[in-house]
């Protein structure tokens, strides 16, 4: 199920960044996700203004399970457009 894909993204995006979260969910919710540190290797920091090599961050995007495609913009991919680079994260449903 695709919201409950993005739920379970965004609750553990929230778990691995902030300290103020509490999360009530049945076991199932957690399943396929891996260890905390096997899913913090997935995640990618970039700040507003940072200038970062496109193809280097396009291939950090895939390896960390992004699609590229340039011309449907959905969760979990990333387009590149001239000299810009959208990326939709999977906890998102609009960037």
């Amino acid at each position: 199920n695709e919201e409950l894909d993005k739920l379970r993204h965004a609750a553990t995006r929230a778990l691995l960044t902030r300290r103020d979260v509490l999360i009530v969910a049945s076991v199932s919710c957690i399943f396929g996700l891996g260890s905390p540190e096997e899913y913090q290797s997935f995640m990618a920091y970039i700040r507003k203004g940072e200038t970062r090599s496109p193809a280097k961050l396009a291939r950090q995007l895939i390896d960390m399970q992004y699609e590229r495609n340039d011309f449907d913009l959905a969760r979990g991919r990333f387009r590149i457009r001239g000299d810009t680079m959208e990326i939709l994260p999977a906890y998102e449903e609009v960037g």
